[in-house]
């Protein structure tokens, strides 16, 4: 028996013979290799995408009572759970977005524009939306 064939081949009568392969062939087993390769981690991706998601967000547009939209509105949201207040201002057409937010906490929002205020709406534990869509409405002015 020779020392370096293991003791089941060393018994067989089937000849042990190495196995030749061409450069081609072994180019053709690298490729399909890497191939899988590049596909393992996209295939994590689509799990990934799958996924419920763990935090709420809240986005919307702030708008005046014609719906014309008013970009540099100041958004301000408020965690009723902890009274932190964060406060954001809504872009050129008025959008603003709040993310990573507590789904299990309730939130205020509210928008301000040159003095005017909107109504207050509440985003609650009860809405099990991941994505909620608020549009605020700034009153024209009290004559």
């Amino acid at each position: 028996m020779s020392p370096h064939i293991p003791s089941i081949l060393a018994s067989s009568s089937v000849p042990v013979r190495p196995i030749r392969t061409s450069p081609q062939s072994l180019c053709r087993v690298l490729c399909c290799l890497l191939a899988a390769a590049c596909l393992l981690p996209a295939s994590g991706l689509a799990e990934k995408k799958n996924k419920a998601p763990t935090t709420k967000t809240v986005t919307g547009q702030v708008q005046d009572s014609t719906e014309k939209t008013l970009g540099g509105a100041e958004v301000t949201l408020k965690d009723l759970q902890t009274g932190k207040a964060l406060a954001i201002y809504a872009d050129a057409n008025g959008q603003y977005q709040f993310t990573d937010l507590n789904p299990h906490h309730d939130y205020e929002i509210q928008a301000k524009y040159k003095g005017l205020a909107s109504e207050t709406r509440q985003v609650t534990t009860f809405d099990t939306r991941w994505k909620v869509v608020i549009n605020l409405t700034i009153p024209p002015p009290s004559s």
